[in-house]
Order: C-alpha cells, then structure tokens, then sequence
C-alpha cells in the first residue's frame, strides 16, 4: 500500500473503531435518561432498574476475557463485525420490550454484542498505529470519542424520548452500528495473533456465575436486608465461584485470565483502579439519572442536559491527557484524576430536595475533568504492559476491571435508595441514600489515588519484579504469560 493510501487509511480505520466506542458508551447515558420513563411504563421497582443497567453490564464484564482472546486467535475484525450485529439485534428487541423482565434479558444481549466490540476496538488500534506515541493519542482520540458520546447521549435522549417515547433511545443504535459495519468492512485490516490452546469454557463459567451471584446479592440485600438467607446465599455461592475461577486460572495451560501479569504491581494497580473508577462513575450516572426525574422533577430532556458539565468535561479533557501521558507518564493524571473525582463527588452532598442545579453542576464539571484525566492514561498504561500479540487480552482485562467496578457500585450504593418513587418522603429518602452513596463513592476514589500513587510507575511497562520486561519498546517478555 503506497504511503498516500496507507495516510488516508489510518484516520479513516480510527473512525470506524472509534464508532463501536462511540455507540457502546452512547448506550450507558441514553439508557441511564430513560430510566424512570421505562419504570413508568413497565411497573418496573428500583430493583428492577437496577437490572436493566446491570443486567447490560454484567454480560459485559463476564464476556471482555473472552472475547478478546478470540480476538487474539481468530482476528478482530471478524469478531468486531459479529458484535455489532449481536448489539443491533439487542437494540431492536430492547425497544420491542413490553415488561421489565424482557428488556433485561434483551439487555443482556446487548451486553454480550458490547463484549465482543469492545476489546477489538482497543486491540485493532494498537495494530493499526505501531508507534507507540501515535497509539497513546490514537488512545486519546477514542477515549475523547465515548466522552462526545457521554454528552450526547443525555441530551439525545431526552429529545427521543419526548418526542417517540423511550423505546427510541435503543433504535438510535441501529443506524451507529451499520456505519460502523461498512467502514470497518472498507478500511480495517485483519489482524491474526494465533496461539496455541483452548478456549478456557471452565474459567468463563466460573467467571460469569460468580459475578452474577455476587452482583443479585448485593441489588437483593438492598431489597430483603443483607442479612436474609437469599442475600447471603448469593453472596457465598458468588465467593465459592469466584475461588474456584482464580485456582482454574492457575491450574489451566491456556488460561482466560493470565494471572502472571498481575506479578507486575503497576499493572496490577492500573486494573484496580479501573475497578475503583468504575464503581464511583457508573454509580453517579446511575443515581442523579433517577435524581434529576424523580426528587428534582426535571423531564427527561432536562435531565439529560444537567450531565453536560460532567460529560463534557470528559470529552475535552481525555484527547488533551492522550497527547500529554507520553511526555508525563501514567501515575501522576491518574492520581490527580482519582482524587479530583473523590472531591467532586463529596461537593455533590450539598444536594438536597430543594437545592437547586447551582450546586450539581460544579461538582459535575470536577468529576468529569477527573475522569478524563484518569481514562486515558489507565487505558494506556495497561496496554504499554504488555506484548503487543496480548493487546486483547489486557484491554479486555481493563475493561472488565471498569465494568465489573459499575456492577457492584450499581448494586451496591443503588441499593441505598428506596425501592419506588412516591411522594415527598420518598424525595427526603432519596437524598438521605444519594449522600450516604457518595461518601462510600468519595472514600472509593481516594483509596484508588493512593493505590495509584504507590504502585502505577511514572511510565508503561512492566515493572522489574515482574521480570524485567518493558514493553511497548520490545514487546517481547517471558514467562509471563500464565
């Protein structure tokens, strides 16, 4: 391919994976919006809300693994290909839904065609920009993507649901995922990293049975009390799956989860965080989505708009990080991002019944700065520790981290708030959960900063104790591989 095309086709290949970014993260604000329009019209519990966000999720997190690893092995443009269709189909009966079950099961689906997308957009952008500083703001660029999607997503879905009901916001998806099909199709090379070995169908089992189990135990303990026997039957059949996927994971040849890599403390660090970063954001767009309808009394477009400060902050601050973490290193945006997140969320108590938007949108705008300048260079950092045939994998381990962190900060601190929404006593209670959820958000964050500023190195690589290999400038390392 001659210099000229090879020039026009690297931009347009970014496009076209930054689209699956794009629509997978326009989902999580636009659904986030819609929510107690859906809990009208389906009768649907805080609980059951709940399971619409986590239902999505959940197969998500259980799937990245996966997914990514027939990524690796098979190539990642097939199996970007077969995501979005499953995605589509999951957005089309997603709209057709006619109770609260249905559209969680629908969501589901949706969340095994995220699955699929997901790690082949990150692995196909390493392929695609070699270099390692053109990655890092290729990495930008497609984290910048999913914050303009953040700020749309909101403001889109208010207007669709005022203007077609809620069902719209999951059609909007169908055209995204075309787009993204005919461009991929046209400009994305395959990629091929076979390897030798199984898919590991015991480890993937466990993986999911023990999120779901620990996931239902957390939204049911909300529900019954933690201390009922449902609750605590999940919780410790969630544990006992969970145990027994570390010790498959250590006893397989081929494993799902190759937990040598955890051997490296920063990037061990940098997947702890992005679990941390995920329980604080899913939780803030979680409850101040239910908020802003039912104890602020805004329509569902006004409470799309309220998100702007911190959905835009995201999108502006995330490309400028992705051109900057190369010249300042991992550990530093991401510790000031964290920390930046912890003090937004508790400016966010001065929210009240009778507050006012005068005191969330500060607080939004922190967070999202925080945000952005955290994501990138987590992303970044996880990616630079690894070799460059492993890139499913460890994105999908990321991104896992960050969806798993949301499931339980979903389950967790939404399980603070009363199951239905009633007249002003539910608005006192409401706010009562809300503030005991952000200082649970708030702790979360800054024990992820320190966690951070003690163990993520200024720069990508694996560290010495891990064996000292420092990618991405060899991309070859030893005996890490299990």
């Amino acid at each position: 391919m001659s210099t000229e095309k090879q020039t026009w086709r690297m931009p347009l290949a970014l496009v076209a994976l930054c689209l699956g970014q794009f629509m997978l993260q326009l989902d999580t604000t636009i659904v986030n919006v819609a929510l107690p329009s859906v809990a009208r019209s389906l009768h649907s519990s805080t609980g059951g809300l709940q399971w619409v966000v986590d239902g999505y999720i959940l197969a998500l997190a259980s799937l990245l693994l996966t997914s990514g690893r027939i990524g690796d092995r098979t190539g990642h443009v097939r199996v970007y290909l077969v995501g979005l269709a499953i995605f589509a189909a999951g957005s089309g009966l997603c709209a057709l839904a006619t109770s609260i079950d249905e559209l969680v099961c629908f969501r589901v689906l949706q969340g095994i065609g995220a699955a699929i997308v997901l790690p082949a957009t990150l692995a196909l952008i390493t392929a695609t920009f070699p270099d390692d500083r053109r990655r890092t703001q290729a990495v930008g660029i497609w984290a910048g993507t999913g914050g303009l999607s953040l700020v749309l997503g909101p403001v889109l879905g208010g207007l669709l649901i005022r203007a077609f009901g809620w069902p719209a916001v999951f059609v909007v998806n169908l055209p995204i995922a075309l787009l993204a099909a005919v461009l991929v199709l046209a400009v994305v090379r395959e990629t091929h990293e076979p390897g030798p070995g199984r898919l590991d169908l015991p480890g993937q089992v466990l993986a999911a049975g023990g999120l779901a189990l620990l996931a239902a135990a957390a939204i049911e303990g909300g529900r019954q009390g933690f201390a009922t026997i449902l609750p605590l039957a999940l919780l410790a059949g969630g544990a006992t799956a969970l145990i027994l996927f570390v010790r498959v994971e250590q006893l397989m040849p081929d494993p799902m989860l190759p937990l040598g890599f955890f051997r490296s403390r920063g990037y061990a660090a940098a997947n702890a965080d992005g679990l941390v970063m995920g329980f604080v954001m899913f939780s803030i767009l979680f409850l101040f989505a239910l908020y802003f309808q039912q104890v602020a009394g805004d329509s569902p477009l006004q409470g799309g708009l309220s998100f702007i400060p911190l959905c835009g902050a995201f999108a502006i601050v995330g490309p400028i990080i992705g051109r900057l973490v190369h010249r300042v290193g991992h550990r530093a945006p991401i510790v000031a991002g964290l920390f930046l997140i912890a003090v937004g969320a508790l400016l966010l108590l001065r929210t009240g019944v009778h507050g006012g938007y005068g005191v969330v949108w500060p607080p939004f705008l922190v967070i999202g700065v925080g945000y952005g300048m955290t994501s990138t260079p987590m992303a970044a950092a996880v990616l630079g520790a690894v070799p460059a045939n492993r890139a499913g994998m460890a994105s999908s381990t990321n991104n896992t981290a960050r969806q798993v962190g949301g499931v339980f900060g979903i389950a967790i601190l939404g399980s603070l708030l009363p199951a239905t929404a009633g007249s002003g006593s539910h608005a006192e209670q409401f706010t009562a959960g809300l503030h005991s959820a952000l200082i649970a958000a708030a702790i979360c964050a800054l024990i992820g900063a320190v966690l951070a500023a003690v163990e993520i190195p200024g720069h990508g690589g694996l560290d010495a104790a891990a064996g000292g290999c420092v990618p991405p400038a060899s991309h070859r390392c030893g005996g890490l591989a299990k």
